[in-house]
C-alpha cells in the first residue's frame, strides 16, 4: 500500500462531487445506523474509459446506505464549473457547451434533498454532505439532470459514467478492457534513471558539474542497451496511476527522468527517444523559461505532444525547506498546466532538499508524487512523495547501466 500524506494537510482544494451508486449497484445499502458512515474505499470510477484518483476523501457509505464516491476529477471530465458559495453553504455546478451531453445550471444546499436544475426545482433521494472538507453529492443529478449514463460492474466495484453517446458495444468494450487492465498484478519495484544535461561538457565544467553531463553518442548507447534488453520505458505518472488504481504497465518496466529542463532535452534527447518509441518525464524550473540553454514553453508543449510527461521542478530551484512553497509548488504548477493544457502529477526536488512541510504543500496544490536524489530503485513500499532513483553519471560505464 502506498504512504501517503493525505492528511498532512486537508485544506479545501475544490469542490469534490461524489456520487451515490445505490440505484445502480445492487447489494449496497448495507442499512447503516442512522448518521453513521463507513468506508467503500475498494468503489472505483471511470468516465469514458479513463480511471479517477481519489486524491484525499475516499468513497463512504452514508447512514442510508448510500455508496458515495469523491469525484472531482469525473466532474471536469464532464466539462462541469464548480462554485462553493459559503454563505448559502450551497454548491453551484454549471456544465456547458460539452459535445454530447445537455447544458445544465444545477445548485445544491448541503443538508438538503432539493436541488435547482436549470431554474426547476428536484427531489433528490438523499442529501448533500461534507466529509473531509470535500462536498459530497449523489450521481442522480449527473444521470438525470447532466445526461450521462452509467453502469456498474459488481466484479470490479467500478462505476463507468459515459458522456459521449457511446453504443451498447462500445460502453461493453471499454468495460471488458477496463477490468482485463485493474485486475494486473502491481509492480513492486521500478528503477528511475536521473538524467540532467545530455551534452559534451564544457571547457569551464569542474570536476563535479561535469558529473552532470551525459555526452549524446554515450545517451543513444544508453537507449539501445535498455532497448536491446527488453526494457519498455514508462513515466511517473503511468508507475502513479498503476499503483493507484491498476493502470497496466508493459512488460520490464524503467523510467527515464532528465532533471532542469534543459534546451538538449528537446533537441536531442526528445527525437532519440521517440526514435525508439520511449518516453520519459521532464522536470521543468520554470523560472528559467526562455533563458539560454533552456526549453521555452511552445518546445514544452510539443514535447509533451509527443507523450512526454512534463513535471515540476520548481520554480527557481531553491532550498524547499526554507522557501515560498506557494510560488516554488503551486505557482510552478500552474504555469506547467497552462502550457501543456494538462494536469502536472509528478515533483522533482531541487538538490534533493525538503521536509515534511514540503511533502504536505505538495499533497495541498495537488501532486501525487515526487522523486529524490536518495539512491535505490522506486517501491510500492516507500513514500509516494519520497521515490528513490538511480543518478546516471558522466563516467558510467554502458555495461553497468542496468545493474546500478
Amino acid at each position: 500500500m502506498l504512504i501517503k500524506y493525505s492528511n498532512i494537510i486537508k485544506g479545501v482544494l475544490g469542490t469534490v462531487f461524489c456520487i451515490a451508486l445505490v440505484m445502480f449497484v445492487p447489494g449496497l445499502a448495507t442499512g447503516a445506523a442512522s448518521g453513521t458512515t463507513h468506508a467503500a474505499a475498494d468503489v472505483r470510477v471511470c468516465v469514458d474509459g479513463k480511471m479517477i484518483v481519489f486524491t484525499d476523501q475516499k468513497p463512504i457509505i452514508d447512514a442510508n446506505g448510500r455508496t458515495l464516491v469523491p469525484i472531482r476529477f469525473p466532474a471536469e471530465e464532464l466539462g462541469a464549473t464548480v462554485d462553493w458559495l459559503n454563505a448559502s453553504r450551497q454548491v453551484k455546478i454549471k456544465n456547458k457547451n460539452h459535445a454530447a451531453l445537455p447544458d445544465s445550471d444545477i445548485l445544491l444546499t448541503i443538508g438538503k434533498k432539493e436541488v435547482s436544475v436549470n431554474g426547476m426545482t428536484r427531489i433528490m433521494d438523499t442529501t448533500a454532505v461534507i466529509k473531509g472538507n470535500r462536498t459530497m453529492v449523489p450521481l442522480r443529478f449527473i444521470s438525470e439532470y447532466m445526461g450521462a449514463r452509467v453502469k456498474w460492474d459488481s466484479n470490479t466495484r467500478i462505476a463507468f459514467v459515459f458522456t459521449r453517446g457511446q453504443t451498447e458495444e462500445e460502453m461493453n468494450l471499454i468495460m471488458t478492457e477496463t477490468a482485463s487492465a485493474v485486475s494486473v498484478s502491481k509492480l513492486s519495484n521500478i528503477k528511475i534513471l536521473t538524467y540532467h544535461e545530455v551534452a559534451v561538457p564544457p571547457m569551464y565544467a569542474t570536476a563535479s558539474t561535469e558529473q552532470l553531463y551525459v555526452e549524446p553518442a554515450i545517451f543513444q548507447q544508453h537507449l539501445d542497451i535498455l532497448k536491446n534488453n527488453g526494457y519498455n520505458t514508462i513515466t511517473l505518472r503511468d508507475l502513479y496511476e498503476h499503483w493507484e488504481y491498476g493502470k497496466p504497465v508493459p512488460t520490464n518496466p524503467i523510467i527515464l527522468t532528465f532533471d532542469d529542463g534543459y534546451k538538449s532535452m528537446y533537441d536531442f534527447v526528445m527525437p532519440e527517444l521517440i526514435k525508439r518509441d520511449m518516453v520519459a518525464t521532464f522536470f521543468i524550473i520554470t523560472d528559467k523559461f526562455n533563458h539560454p540553454g533552456y526549453v521555452n514553453e511552445s518546445m514544452i508543449q510539443e514535447m509533451h505532444k509527443n507523450g512526454m510527461e512534463i513535471g515540476s521542478h520548481s520554480h527557481s530551484h531553491g532550498d524547499l525547506r526554507n522557501a515560498d512553497l506557494e510560488k516554488e509548488l503551486n505557482q510552478s504548477k500552474t504555469l506547467l498546466e497552462n502550457i501543456i493544457n494538462d494536469t502536472v502529477y509528478s515533483f522533482c526536488y531541487p538538490c534533493g532538499l525538503y521536509n515534511k512541510t514540503t511533502i504536505g504543500y505538495l499533497v495541498k496544490y495537488g501532486y501525487k508524487t515526487a522523486v529524490t536524489v536518495k539512491h535505490g530503485e522506486a517501491s510500492v513500499n516507500q513514500n509516494i512523495y519520497e521515490l528513490k532513483r538511480t543518478k546516471i553519471n558522466s563516467g558510467d560505464q554502458i555495461e553497468n547501466l542496468i545493474k546500478k
